[in-house]
């Protein structure tokens, strides 16, 4: 007899705590989200004014800032008001449980992403409007820039180099960009911007179609123009799968249109 209630009252203990847990879960399920709306601003370091990503430090005036800020400065001090700064662990929960839907809602995606998510996701999203270095090119969406210039762009000339060897190229005074291969390790896009008066800009891009693609490559761009060689050069061609923004060279090469001439002044590129 004894043996039967114990085992009925076991059976009733664990009955109860299953409902419990379940009382419990379905309470947390039913306060787990809320929604507010908030001035993206709040959210923004106090010193870049990019969003905040954990770890975030404020002083004592309220100034919020992200870690790279505070690693710049190399200081506990704060860099806009000169008090000291500490970890504020809030803000850090708090950004860490936001969600909200990707930028480019308006452009298809259906995304719901975590706050301190939004740039990653937003730098590889399909939907995001993507841009063209090419001069009269508008924004397009999805495909990576080298494939866009290859469907759209399909009379940019193409040329092929050798590594560690000034290559001459031939280009016509009304050349918007050219293409360039490595042989088959990679291609690059040399930019022709226009867009500066009373003369042009030449740089270089390295084009990839997935991230993990992405290698050191240096480069030189060297023009013989009426006054002399005048060049440029990089220990690293910034690699690009899609523009997320409008071009904007790293380094550049500027011609007057006093000194260029598409017969007197040869373009050579070398890539190593």
């Amino acid at each position: 007899m004894d043996k039967k209630a114990g085992a009925e009252r076991a059976s009733a203990e664990e009955n109860c705590s299953g409902k419990k847990a379940k009382v419990t879960v379905e309470a947390e399920a039913a306060v787990s989200t809320i929604t507010l709306n908030v001035n993206p601003k709040l959210l923004e370091c106090s010193g870049c004014w990019s969003p905040l990503v954990p770890p975030i430090f404020q002083c004592t005036n309220g100034h919020i800032t992200c870690l790279k800020c505070c690693a710049d400065l190399k200081h506990s001090s704060c860099g806009l008001c000169a008090l000291e700064r500490t970890g504020c662990h809030a803000w850090g929960r708090i950004l860490g449980g936001l969600t909200m839907p990707c930028s480019f809602q308006g452009h298809g995606c259906t995304e719901t992403i975590r706050f301190t998510e939004k740039l990653a996701h937003e730098e590889s999203c399909l939907h995001a409007p993507c841009h063209c270095p090419i001069a009269g090119c508008h924004p397009y969406h999805g495909r990576s820039l080298r494939d866009h210039i290859n469907l759209e762009h399909a009379t940019i000339q193409y040329t092929r180099v050798t590594a560690r060897s000034l290559y001459p190229l031939s280009m016509r005074n009304d050349e918007p960009a050219r293409l360039v291969s490595l042989g088959s390790r990679a291609v690059f896009l040399l930019v022709v911007d226009r867009s500066i008066p009373s003369g042009r800009a030449l740089s270089l891009i390295h084009l990839v179609s997935d991230p993990i693609e992405k290698e050191d490559f240096k480069y030189k761009i060297e023009v013989h123009t009426r006054i002399g060689i005048l060049s440029v050069s990089g220990s690293e061609t910034p690699s690009v799968g899609r523009l997320t923004r409008t071009y904007q060279a790293g380094a550049l090469l500027f011609l007057s249109d006093a000194v260029w001439s598409p017969q007197d002044s040869p373009v050579y590129l070398e890539l190593k």
